[in-house]
């Protein structure tokens, strides 16, 4: 039995037979509750029957009580696991504190470090965690290893939980990484499945492609795109058939994905195309007794374009020119170790003299879709670049160089950090699960702890405060404390200083 406002649509069938007639052929089935107190009372007549089974369920429909059928057998009791954490034991209460809260960096490192310690998380905070899972699917991969035999148990009670079944998991804890495959493939989530495909495609590029391309046609655009987006791992001359055939695929960004992946192939003939296209807009010329590189966009569209993934028409509300768009469409596609290998000129030089091209804004914008984390070079040019070319992109070009190699485009001071507002720089940089780097920590953890005034009176720094602590190394926080409050603290700033006390002390938990 159960509280409930309304019947529900099993429990309402007793009403149907007082209107068209009880026999023993049309007796209803009552709850498993009232039929057994029927079976009880003995009646062998099918009306006598009936009257008692309506009179208890109306007497529970009017005590907004409700029955539901029992359920045919009940799940397994939940399996012994010796790795998961005891209610008693302090890290569990840091991670309950955890997975109540939003913070997407925190969930991430409670599962590393769960992973790290060898251990799965506690039964109060499992149902927290696999919400945040739903929510969030690129948690999932840190997630799933830790939810430990209690979770993946419970996430089987769940349709929404379905993700974490065991289906799911038990690729993630196989040796083989191909045990369970074919199952995962065709009855999981499209997270399960895209999950599984990274992994498959690290272990052996070959036979995931041959997965990929079995099933390709089934698949939603999106899904499409987001599969051949994976084949960048392993990348080889071997998938330049399927991917080639993308090249004329009904999703723009499954074609788009396919081009960029055969660019990267210099012997693939789409890459071979590209290089023709682009090489004569490219050239040299001389001025008095110097020799400059020149670059001049198309003047007319090529027919073959549309064969290479090339979108011809320029969108109405674009900012560049239509000869500027078709030269936007080239570079974009071109890899950026092409421009120095045909000019001799770094990334540095390409840039400098870009910005005195008047295809400009064409180049610059082409770069930067282009870029790759194989560019770190190009990612230090741009950030070094003078003016505000690539202002607006320097958190993700910090986050292409390695963490060691940021720091020094970062404010050098905290107070420069506040007065700058470069917070989404700093922590942008960081995916979920790193860190700053130490000293850097240490710097910007002192500035914080010295910041009362600061954040009151600075919104900007009080709404980035807390991603700030999450992003400190965890040395950098052994004996931090929080600003101390005052009495005239408005309740924003009170809140703000109770959440990094508690940020602080579950991130001291977790890696006490």
């Amino acid at each position: 039995m159960s509280g409930a406002g309304t019947d529900s649509g099993a429990a309402a069938e007793w009403i149907k037979p007082a209107l068209v007639g009880v026999d023993a052929a049309r007796s209803p089935a009552f709850p498993a509750p009232v039929a057994a107190l029927l079976d009880e009372a003995g009646d062998d007549d099918a009306l006598a029957r009936y009257a008692r089974g309506a009179a208890a369920m109306a007497a529970c429909r009017l005590a907004a009580v409700e029955l539901a059928p029992a359920a045919d057998e009940p799940p397994p009791a939940a399996p012994e696991d010796a790795r998961m954490l005891g209610e008693g034991e302090p890290l569990a209460a840091a991670l309950r504190t955890i997975f109540r809260s939003d913070s997407e960096r925190l969930h991430h490192e409670a599962c590393q470090r769960l992973a790290e310690l060898g251990r799965a998380l506690p039964a109060g905070a499992l149902a927290s965690a696999l919400d945040a899972g739903r929510q969030r699917a690129r948690l999932r991969t840190a997630l799933l290893p830790v939810l430990g035999e209690r979770g993946l148990w419970l996430a089987r009670l769940n349709p929404d939980w379905r993700y974490a079944d065991r289906g799911g998991a038990a690729v993630e804890e196989s040796a083989d990484p191909f045990a369970q495959a074919e199952q995962v493939w065709q009855e999981g989530s499209f997270e399960q499945r895209q999950a599984l495909f990274a992994q498959l495609r690290a272990a052996d590029p070959a036979r995931a492609r041959a997965l990929l391309q079995a099933q390709l046609g089934e698949l939603p655009a999106k899904e499409r795109a987001a599969f051949v987006a994976e084949l960048d791992a392993g990348l080889s001359l071997d998938d330049e058939p399927l991917l080639a055939g993308l090249l004329k695929d009904r999703g723009r960004e499954v074609r788009r994905f396919a081009a960029a992946l055969l660019a990267r192939l210099p012997q693939s003939a789409h890459a071979q195309r590209l290089r023709a296209w682009l090489a004569p807009r490219v050239s040299q010329e001389r001025a008095l007794l110097v020799k400059r590189w020149v670059v001049d966009a198309p003047q007319a569209a090529d027919p073959e374009w549309a064969s290479a993934a090339i979108d011809v028409a320029r969108p109405q509300n674009d900012a560049l020119g239509e000869r500027a768009w078709w030269l936007y469409q080239l570079v974009r596609q071109v890899p950026l170790r092409w421009w120095c290998e045909h000019t001799g000129m770094d990334a540095a030089a390409l840039l400098a003299w870009a910005a005195k091209s008047d295809w400009k804004e064409a180049l610059h914008r082409g770069w930067l879709e282009r870029i790759h984390r194989d560019d770190g070079d190009w990612a230090a040019a741009m950030l070094d670049a003078p003016g505000r070319a690539f202002h607006g992109h320097h958190a993700g070009l910090l986050g292409l160089l390695p963490p060691a190699q940021r720091v020094r485009h970062w404010p050098s001071s905290f107070e420069l950090l506040c007065r700058s507002g470069r917070f989404d720089e700093v922590v942008g940089s960081c995916a979920p699960g790193q860190w700053l780097p130490l000293e850097y920590s240490r710097l910007v953890g002192a500035g914080l702890e010295q910041a009362g005034e600061a954040l009151r009176q600075d919104w900007s720094l009080r709404q980035n405060a807390q991603s700030l602590l999450e992003v400190l190394h965890p040395q950098a926080l052994r004996g931090w404390r929080a600003p101390p409050r005052g009495p005239d603290d408005t309740s924003a700033l009170a809140d703000c200083l109770a959440g990094l006390e508690r940020t602080a002390h579950v991130r001291g938990l977790l890696h006490a």
